[in-house]
């Protein structure tokens, strides 16, 4: 599925931080959070909270984390 690149850096920003190490979570977080304050300062959109932001991707983030995880195995098994 094509994205656009900005939208794409979060989707991969918030798998980043669901799957990362405990230690790495604050770095994650805030990765997550400056990517989601910049897209929506460009947008211009002062009435869209983050947290809005992360509920209305819910849907395409659902579809880059089934993605990401079919490129997963598709890498594993071609180790065996």
């Amino acid at each position: 599925m094509s994205r656009q690149p900005e939208l794409e850096a979060i989707l991969q920003a918030r798998y980043d931080l669901e799957s990362c190490e405990p230690s790495q979570k604050t770095e994650c977080r805030a990765r997550l959070n400056d990517l989601i304050e910049t897209a929506l300062a460009r947008a211009g959109t002062q009435s869209v909270s983050p947290r809005t932001f992360i509920e209305l991707i819910a849907e395409p983030y659902q579809q880059f984390k089934r993605a990401k995880r079919q490129e997963e195995r598709a890498r594993l098994s071609r180790l065996r």
